[in-house]
């Protein structure tokens, strides 16, 4: 029979997921993006990529709906090799083809955009293919670990239940480890290819901003802009006029440098990477002078930022940290400790969700389910951010400013999120088994992907997991020792410090904080 319910549910979460991502696109995206012409195509892999994220982390829920409690009029495990197969064509071919065109469009040191566009394409998918390719053969055999019983007696089927019950456990009492192999579908090596580089930015990214997220917000509420009195609004605009000054006397250099980058191949290398470094330096800061422009204005023309503005941050920010320390927790009682002592199980978050399930309120339980997954996904952005404010040298900034993101930095992030989403699910399977039990998924991550021979060793020892708390405890605590970037500002008398280190002048702090006072 059909589901009506899951048909109406899947409908609305799908048009729901469509309008939401609009919203999100209007919000980040530059005024000059804004037009309904404008880079159209962009706009429609930005929306349809960040859909597609929504449908995977949704579909374990409706898995579950369509699991329990009988198996509904959904194929699921086809719809999964269809999602995933999907994620890979954005991964490979059109996330990537956008954001090569969205960096060189209206460059006009590129004459030929559509064969730039095509070579990184080609060159992308050429080693996307041949991993792939070449390694399927090899890895794509997968062993189950089972219990193997040896009966020596033949147990009459007419004998009651009980009794034939009673008589197996004696005949076949003793049993041996043993394992089932078989070789999986490329759809399935397909699904856990994604999951296993998906893991490494999500340990990297995710365990950063599992910390960050609550930790920025909380530091933006204190941190917001309080009203100035004229005198200390006109000292702070020389100061921070100074500044941008000498940012525009940096970019100039960074000009000149990238224009004489070296001859030979190995010099002009690494001259690339010098001025792309200095770049990226100088990105940051940019960033950070913006930043303080605008409390600056904040405070002076509107004497401080809204109070229901700073409220809200401080109340987004706690309710991020009870997300945060939730998933540790869980992380902790649900996957670790019984994987020390296999005879300890804790629900935690899990009961929930069954909770939800089993009193007939299944559509909070699927909200409760995506606020932990997509959080997830926003502590990869965020964290993605905080790392290349911190390691500019090695990592491009992509800031997600509202009404000031270009299309190709969300792009960028874009990509961070579908490249994620996979490991994501994979990680909600495993810290829901118990609420995502005879579901496909579970068919396909635990009993499938979890096996396969090159990645058993990775996915039965949980050592993403492991990786991901341990990453986790290390940014926190460095975080707050060190909350706020090392260019930081704030308009304070210690600003004046930090400042001198773009301005490089050392007089201007101390003339500041000699006038400080009389301000």
């Amino acid at each position: 029979m059909v589901d009506l319910f899951l048909v109406v549910f899947v409908v609305a979460i799908i048009a729901v997921a469509i309008f939401a991502n609009v919203r999100i696109l209007m919000h980040f995206q530059q005024p000059e993006d804004s037009g309904l012409a404008s880079s159209v195509l962009n706009k429609v892999v930005i929306v349809a990529s960040l859909t597609l994220a929504w449908v995977m982390n949704l579909l374990l829920p409706i898995d579950v709906r369509n699991s329990r409690p009988r198996p509904g009029m959904l194929d699921m495990e086809l719809i999964w090799q269809a999602v995933f197969v999907t994620l890979a064509l954005f991964l490979v071919i059109i996330v990537p083809a956008s954001l090569f065109y969205s960096e060189v469009e209206g460059d006009p040191t590129v004459k030929t955009k559509r064969r730039y566009v095509l070579c990184n394409l080609c060159l992308t998918l050429f080693f996307s293919v041949c991993t792939v390719a070449i390694s399927f053969p090899f890895l794509a055999h997968a062993a189950i670990p089972v219990t193997e019983y040896s009966c020596d007696q033949w147990q009459d089927a007419s004998v009651a239940a009980e009794s034939a019950s009673g008589a197996a456990s004696k005949i076949c009492s003793s049993g041996t480890d043993a394992v089932v192999e078989f070789r999986v579908g490329f759809q399935v090596y397909l699904i856990a290819v994604q999951s296993f580089i998906g893991w490494f930015f999500f340990v990297m990214f995710g365990g950063i901003g599992l910390g960050a997220v609550p930790l920025d917000l909380v530091l933006g509420f204190i941190d917001r802009p309080r009203a100035i009195d004229e005198a200390t609004y006109q000292q702070r605009k020389r100061l921070l006029g100074k500044a941008a000054s000498t940012l525009m006397e940096q970019a100039e250099s960074i000009q000149v440098a990238e224009a004489d980058s070296g001859q030979s191949r190995w010099t002009a290398w690494r001259a690339r990477r010098a001025v792309q470094s200095d770049y990226n330096r100088f990105k940051r800061d940019v960033l950070l002078l913006e930043s303080e422009f605008e409390n600056l204005r904040i405070s002076k023309m509107h004497q401080g930022e809204n109070l229901a503005v700073s409220t809200v941050k401080l109340l987004v920010g706690i309710l991020s940290a009870i997300l945060s320390l939730m998933w540790v927790f869980h992380i902790i009682l649900k996957i670790l400790v019984p994987q020390i002592d296999s005879r300890i199980h804790v629900e935690f978050i899990d009961a929930i969700f069954s909770a939800c399930e089993g009193s007939g309120i299944y559509p909070l339980g699927v909200a409760l389910f995506a606020l932990f997954t997509f959080y997830l996904l926003i502590c990869v952005v965020k964290g993605c951010l905080k790392f290349g404010m911190r390691l500019f040298f090695l990592f491009s900034i992509h800031p997600m400013k509202r009404q000031g993101t270009p299309l190709n930095s969300i792009l960028f992030n874009v990509e961070m999120v579908l490249i994620t989403s996979a490991a994501v699910v994979q990680f909600a399977q495993t810290a829901f088994s118990s609420y995502l039990r005879l579901t496909a998924s579970d068919i396909i991550f635990s009993a499938q992907v979890k096996y396969m021979s090159f990645f058993k060793f990775f996915f039965e020892r949980n050592i993403f997991i492991y990786a991901l708390l341990g990453w986790f405890l290390l940014t926190t605590l460095y975080l707050l020792i060190r909350p706020r970037e090392s260019a930081a500002f704030k308009p304070n008398k210690k600003v004046d410090s930090q400042l001198a280190k773009i301005i490089g002048a050392a007089s201007t702090a101390q003339s500041s904080r000699e006038a400080s006072p009389r301000s």
